[in-house]
């Protein structure tokens, strides 16, 4: 990957969205919705040059850019989700003096989730924009695997976008091993530690942001694409499931939804600030560090109220509505298809990079990634889901709890 392809990878950030299983939340389905319109619009407005992009050479960008410039704050918003849906089943686990769940099934259900849709849109799009990435062995196995952000190489057309997919695959890898660690913790009540452990979790994250930021690392380094930048996102995800499984009644400020989302949207004004820098360039440390705060702030802003109190009014009241819930449900085709889309339009049309216009692509490419989206979910993810009962159903044995 080239510091140019990187660039375009950490400004269109966006990832693949967490499957719930049981007990779905529809206000959470809505809010994956919600971020996964944000991720189509800062693609869009990445190609149609609204937004500034030194991968671009768009330097300036359009009247919609300064608002439109960090919805990359899907990526946070997506990662905490993340953390408190794949984590819940662990945190109930423990709240009732149960054995961790099996990380085999885990594991057979995350397969399941990811790749079977992911190969498809990733040969459609190599058929259609990477023939050359098809003649070779390794760069299309490396695609296929979601290996393609520990090299130097470019990621192929139409699934830029899956860096974060890629990172998020990491952190499924690796939450079964935190798990262990918490799990007995958690049994025996001490979440305190817990949140210890979570904690030093974010300042590993705050330690890499750092490390990928200072001047002797140069711009783009590929670390800075990597689980370790984005884990403090997981980590308050997974604090939220922890707080969700054991606390009755929430604080009062959660409570307010309108106030939380309140303070996310201060959050989103302050990022949109030139304290965070310009997506034109790389941030500096300061800059970065800031956009990582404030980044963390709206994502959990925006989660705690959902899946901490009660989500049958304020905001979750208009998430839960059938439409926002249906294409929550359908997000992670969403993600997968919009790119291919994008760039398939582009070349159908003749248009070049930056040329577009963002009030015509963008509902253009709504349209048809919602189509594409909802019939690779019933085509392929719930056919593939039915695929679960195959795997291990047997919980972890563990020792009672003292």
């Amino acid at each position: 990957m080239t510091a140019p392809d990187a660039t375009l990878q950490k400004e269109t950030a966006t990832v693949a969205v967490p499957d719930t299983g049981r007990d779905r939340a529809p206000a959470l389905d809505g809010l994956r919705a919600l971020a996964a319109l944000l991720v189509i619009a800062i693609h869009v407005g990445i190609y149609t040059g609204q937004v500034a992009s030194s991968w671009l050479g768009i330097g300036e960008g359009g009247p919609l850019g300064p608002v439109i410039s960090r919805f990359t704050v899907g990526v946070p918003i997506f990662f905490v989700l993340s953390g408190l849906l794949l984590y819940r089943p662990y945190a109930n686990a423990a709240r009732d003096g149960r054995a961790r769940p099996s990380a085999s099934r885990y594991l057979w259900h995350r397969v399941l989730r990811i790749f079977p849709v992911y190969w498809a849109v990733t040969m459609v799009a190599l058929l259609w924009f990477g023939r050359d990435t098809l003649e070779s062995v390794w760069p299309t196995l490396r695609a296929l695997l979601l290996l393609h952000i520990y090299e130097h190489d470019p990621i192929p057309l139409g699934i830029t976008q899956t860096w974060s997919l890629a990172t998020e695959v990491a952190f499924y890898a690796v939450l079964p091993l935190l798990a262990w660690g918490l799990h007995p913790l958690l049994r025996r009540g001490r979440t305190g530690a817990v949140f210890a452990v979570l904690a030093a979790v974010e300042a590993v994250t705050l330690v890499t942001v750092v490390a990928t930021h200072v001047p002797s690392a140069g711009p783009y380094p590929l670390a800075q694409l990597w689980l370790p930048e984005y884990a403090g996102y997981f980590a308050a995800g997974i604090g939220l499931a922890v707080l969700a499984s054991r606390v009755q009644d929430p604080p009062a400020f959660v409570r307010r939804p309108w106030l939380c989302w309140g303070v996310a949207l201060a959050a989103y004004v302050l990022v949109s600030t030139p304290l965070t820098g310009t997506t034109a360039r790389y941030p500096t440390v300061a800059e970065a560090l800031w956009e990582h705060g404030l980044y963390l702030v709206v994502a959990v802003a925006l989660v705690a109220p959902l899946a901490l109190a009660d989500g049958s009014r304020g905001p979750a009241a208009l998430l839960r509505r059938p439409v926002p819930a249906w294409l929550g449900r359908i997000s992670y085709g969403l993600f997968l298809w919009h790119m291919v889309v994008v760039e398939g339009w582009l070349r159908i049309t003749g248009q070049k990079v930056g040329t577009a216009e963002f009030a015509v692509l963008f509902p253009v490419t709504v349209a048809l990634t919602v189509v594409l989206a909802a019939l690779s979910h019933y085509l392929i993810e719930l056919p593939a889901r039915r695929l679960r009962s195959r795997a291990p159903l047997r919980p972890v044995p563990q020792p009672a709890a003292p």
